[in-house]
């Protein structure tokens, strides 16, 4: 059973937290993955920045940041997912803000999983995957 815990410190856009923990739990049965904990909060641009310099020692915006807590006995994570860059980056993109809130989820959780998006190789694999689900989730996760 995968468990969704979801908070919004950002008040721009809301995501019913219903939704949210279906896009999660459909990642981990696509991976096969049967338990977990994901813990997911929504921020702003000065959030973000805030923790991606406290914590990763990166000085700069990001889109999403995750944090594996535990691996075992089951996997536990939280996601933080900057609200306004996914704004910014739907415009960009010519997707909805729906869309790309989607595609950061998914992202989070892939990351959480164990994958990795430093190298091209991983990246490249990385995406094909998250593109995958989120054209599913598009179609109605009729995948599931």
């Amino acid at each position: 059973m995968v468990e969704v815990a979801v908070s919004f410190d950002c008040k721009d856009y809301r995501i019913a937290k219903r939704k949210v923990g279906s896009i999660a739990a459909f990642v981990f049965k696509k991976e096969r993955v049967s338990a977990g904990k994901i813990s997911f909060v929504f921020v702003d641009d000065t959030a973000i920045k805030r923790i991606n310099t406290a914590y990763l020692g990166h000085r700069f915006n990001t889109d999403v940041i995750t944090f594996l807590i535990e691996t075992h006995p089951f996997l536990e994570a939280e996601i933080y997912i900057n609200v306004k860059q996914a704004r910014r980056q739907a415009r960009l993109y010519k997707v909805t803000v729906k869309n790309e809130v989607t595609r950061l989820i998914v992202h989070g959780v892939l990351h959480a999983l164990g994958y990795d998006d430093k190298r091209t190789k991983q990246r490249k694999i990385m995406f094909e995957l998250q593109e995958q689900y989120v054209g599913m989730c598009a179609r109605g996760m009729s995948a599931i």
